[in-house]
């Protein structure tokens, strides 16, 4: 049975759909009521000073929108942003100048200056329907998935522009999380079951790893030595060796199709959101699940950790 997520006084906690709830890691109790946003917030990321959350809304009228949260009052605090069409995910540049989101609808990746909370760039072109993004450590380089073309694009941050031809990888990539060297990313491959493990510098796939069914969601390690893959199907995490890029015999149990997986910086918990409605905690020494998983309401579908672990944002439809 699920941990019934409450309020600081002990009450249960109302969850009204298309919201974000912040969880007190260390208690794993909600802070304060749920912070209504727009409909079906399919990503979500928050800035490198951890002062706000960016909320991507993929089905809002017209073009989708980013919402933008002032985590210190957990408040909406201006008029959504317009991005493009039927938009995805989120990703924040390390510096924290830029958000990217990748927009499905029209193939393009929208930037957002994050001092202003302004388009900064409509649409740069990339494969076809962009899903999933991720930025390198120096910021020179965004990696995004593109599920309907199976490859992933490489954009230069100094031009915007594809940087060479797109990276063949396993089909429909729903995912992707750039090693901390910011030398490999590893793309996880909804429909062959598949990790793919590229090399930046070299522009190709170097080796393809097994993983659950239908890998959903990829998070790696600060220390870079372990990439987590959660497998919506199997209801599982499997857990690969960035130093063989073998799957370890160690397999997470987590809940009913996991959506989204976020590794703590210190890198002893995994966080898991559950399609059912729960967030798992995991030990990652051990494998073994920590307590009861968390109550958050239906349809969480991402998640991310304030810069110092204390804070787990949780957005849901």
């Amino acid at each position: 049975m699920a941990a019934v997520a409450v309020e600081a006084g002990g009450k249960p906690a109302p969850q009204p759909r298309s919201s974000v709830s912040v969880i007190d890691t260390k208690t794993g109790r909600l802070i304060g009521g749920p912070i209504d946003v727009g409909p079906y917030p399919s990503g979500i990321a928050l800035s490198s000073d951890g002062r706000h959350a960016y909320v991507v809304n993929a089905r809002a009228i017209g073009n989708g929108n980013v919402s933008v949260i002032d985590t210190k009052r957990n408040r909406i605090e201006k008029k959504a942003i317009e991005i493009g069409p039927y938009p995805e995910k989120i990703a924040i540049s390390p510096k924290g100048h830029r958000a990217y989101v990748a927009n499905f609808g029209n193939n393009t990746i929208s930037a957002i200056n994050t001092a202003t909370n302004k388009l900064a760039i409509r649409g740069i072109k990339v494969g076809l329907g962009p899903v999933a993004l991720a930025v390198t450590p120096t910021g020179r380089y965004v990696c995004v998935a593109n599920a309907r073309s199976d490859t992933l694009s490489v954009i230069d941050t100094a031009t915007d522009r594809r940087a060479g031809r797109d990276i063949k990888v396993g089909r429909s990539p729903g995912a992707v999380a750039i090693s901390p060297d910011g030398r490999h990313a590893y793309v996880a491959n909804l429909r062959d079951d598949t990790v793919s493990f590229v090399d930046l510098a070299k522009r190709r796939t170097m080796r393809t790893i097994r993983t659950g069914n239908t890998p959903s969601a990829i998070a790696i390690s600060p220390d870079g030595r372990r990439a987590y893959v959660a497998n919506a199907r199997s209801g599982t995490a499997s857990v690969i060796d960035t130093a063989t890029n073998r799957p370890t015999p160690t397999t997470l149990k987590v809940g009913r199709r996991p959506t989204a997986i976020a590794i703590s910086p210190d890198g002893d918990r995994a966080y898991v959101t559950n399609l059912g409605g729960t967030v798992s905690v995991i030990d990652t020494a051990s494998g073994d699940r920590i307590g009861e998983p968390i109550e958050v309401g239906p349809f969480p579908l991402d998640l991310a950790l304030s810069p110092d672990g204390r804070r787990l944002y949780v957005a849901k439809n």
